[in-house]
């Protein structure tokens, strides 16, 4: 019972670092948002990530993070083992999709898939398939409400993101693990 616990709150707070560190992106591309805000955000992002996916977790977000599994294999150097082929016969483009993918990102969202990777479980799904519809409905709300007569775009397109966002992410709450 106590497992299954600890994994919802990881799952939870994985959510919430990946919601908080896109809004923190989100926020710096607009450039209307305060320095307080940010901070906020990041510290948000970072407290929520560290209690996830622990330090390993902010090492590769950070890019500081082992580029090859744990277990030292590397995956590219017996060609595709899964489809029984050898690196010769592997196309060149598999090869090279497979290093790229291997090799750590300069952008910082790009990384945030691995350092939540072993955080991530249903309830991750479902926490972020709430906030993403929360936040699409909070905007388009903040958008009916607004008091001025031209009501900024991005409160359209954050509510419109949201929405669609929560509605993209409702068949992996009800896929198989």
């Amino acid at each position: 019972m106590r497992s299954e616990l600890v994994r919802a709150v990881r799952g939870i707070l994985a959510a919430v670092s990946l919601l908080a560190f896109v809004a923190l992106f989100l926020a710096l591309q607009a450039r209307i948002t305060s320095p307080a805000v940010l901070g906020g955000l990041a510290a948000l992002g970072t407290a929520t990530l560290l209690a996830a996916a622990g330090r390993s977790g902010v090492r590769r977000l950070l890019g500081r993070g082992e580029s090859v599994p744990a277990n030292g294999d590397d995956p590219t150097a017996e060609g595709d083992a899964w489809l029984d082929e050898s690196a010769d016969e592997t196309p060149w483009t598999d090869r090279a999709d497979r290093a790229a993918r291997d090799s750590d990102s300069d952008w910082a969202l790009a990384r945030l898939d691995p350092a939540l990777d072993d955080a991530w479980n249903r309830w991750s799904d479902a926490a972020l398939t709430v906030g993403l519809a929360v936040l699409g409905v909070g905007s388009l709300a903040l958008l009916a409400a607004y008091p001025g007569g031209d009501p900024p775009l991005g409160l359209a397109l954050l509510g419109v993101f949201g929405l669609n966002g929560a509605l993209m992410t409702i068949p992996f709450l009800f896929k198989e693990d």
